[in-house]
């Protein structure tokens, strides 16, 4: 292993004997030693964490086998996390679900996609959101899994905010408690890379910097999706910033599939008395429905537009597609019903999407005086 120049100079100004010199070496290779067993250390604890959470992780590989799982996952199937490694995905039920997700991961030009699935395991029906994320040679990916078998049945509006409200809540801690040993990691690794100049032992930390910069990426956005504000007065907020944000959130979607958008200059002039993060969820929610409706047109663009009154702010998201069959109308606001694909939508947008405005004392609805596809948002001043 070879050290930094300045660190040898500084053993070399002293004119230290040779067994003082294999002494002053043998202490610094012990002190960097010492670090790495440090990051061992956070690893393992990181490791803990993982086998703590309840949703179920799973590490796969290119060629459609696994090479990792977490002990909720192991568990839930009754089998130990090393009869997993080798298997074929989604061997522990009969369903191809899990499998046909695998290959749309590997095959997709986004690092990450989201799905909703359902399986037969252990002999009873379970329903998941599933987000699958490559890593850096993208031939391999993570796999993580949310049971909502039950938040799936709920048609109650109470009961079903307060299991979201719980889920948010669950993920806050979960979030917490990942986000400690990542720094410490990330803590660790700058501070070696300092100190070590081999070339090997370099690349394996620029390695572990990365994965864990990652991981922190994938954790901020969940953080931001799932915060929970309901006890939080409303506050003025700058219509273009939350658009602006929705944007950034669905940026490599509209990109992927060249969706152009436009936007109305006024909205960066207009404030509206909201919950930041709740308004932030519905904007995200009906650029990525646009995105998915006109994905296969020609012409493919979303415009934003306002209007205001002295009372009102009208915001119009308007896409290139034809309009909505008036039998859908009004199904596509009742929660569970979907028109995408199986797997695809969970059938929970726009259901949410129109509970939160109403609670902001506003509305969504279709405007069919347009000539194509729109939604019309009403807040109150």
């Amino acid at each position: 292993m070879k050290l930094k120049n300045a660190e040898v100079k500084s053993l070399l100004d002293k004119n230290l004997t040779s067994a003082q010199m294999a002494e002053a070496f043998d202490e610094l290779l012990s002190k960097e030693r010492e670090k790495t067993l440090a990051i061992k250390k956070d690893y393992e604890r990181l490791g803990v964490i993982i086998n703590l959470i309840p949703n179920t992780i799973s590490w796969i590989n290119r060629d459609m086998t696994y090479f990792g799982v977490n002990k909720a996952l192991a568990d839930s199937v009754g089998v130990s996390p090393e009869e997993f490694v080798g298997k074929t995905i989604g061997f522990h039920t009969k369903e191809r679900f899990f499998y046909e997700f695998a290959t749309e991961l590997f095959r997709s030009k986004s690092d990450t996609i989201y799905r909703e699935l359902e399986a037969r395991i252990s002999g009873i029906d379970h329903t998941y959101l599933v987000s699958g994320t490559k890593l850096e040679d993208k031939d391999k990916a993570v796999v993580i899994g949310v049971d909502i078998t039950e938040l799936s049945k709920l048609k109650d509006h109470v009961s079903f905010t307060q299991k979201l409200a719980n889920l948010g809540e669950m993920f806050a801690g979960i979030i917490h408690d990942i986000n400690n040993p990542l720094m410490m990691i990330e803590g660790n690794v700058r501070r070696i890379k300092k100190r070590v100049t081999d070339e090997e032992a370099n690349e394996l930390l620029a390695k572990i910097e990365m994965s864990s910069q990652k991981i922190s990426k994938i954790v901020k956005g969940i953080k931001v999706y799932i915060r929970q504000d309901g006890d939080e007065d409303f506050v003025k907020e700058n219509l273009g910033s939350i658009i602006d944000d929705a944007l950034v959130i669905c940026e490599n979607k509209l990109k992927n599939h060249m969706v152009a958008v436009i936007i109305d200059p006024k909205v960066n002039k207009i404030e509206i008395s909201c919950h930041f993060t709740q308004i932030f969820q519905v904007f995200v929610n009906l650029i990525s429905n646009s995105v998915d409706a006109i994905s296969d047109l020609q012409e493919k663009a979303i415009e934003i537009n306002v209007t205001e009154t002295e009372n009102i702010v009208k915001i119009r998201f308007q896409d290139s597609g034809a309009g909505i069959p008036k039998d859908y109308q009004e199904k596509i606001f009742n929660a569970f019903f979907t028109t995408k694909d199986r797997g695809v939508g969970s059938g929970l947008g726009l259901s949410l999407c129109r509970k939160i405005l109403e609670a902001h004392g506003g509305s969504l609805t279709i405007d069919n005086s347009a000539a194509h596809t729109t939604f019309l948002i009403e807040f109150k001043k």
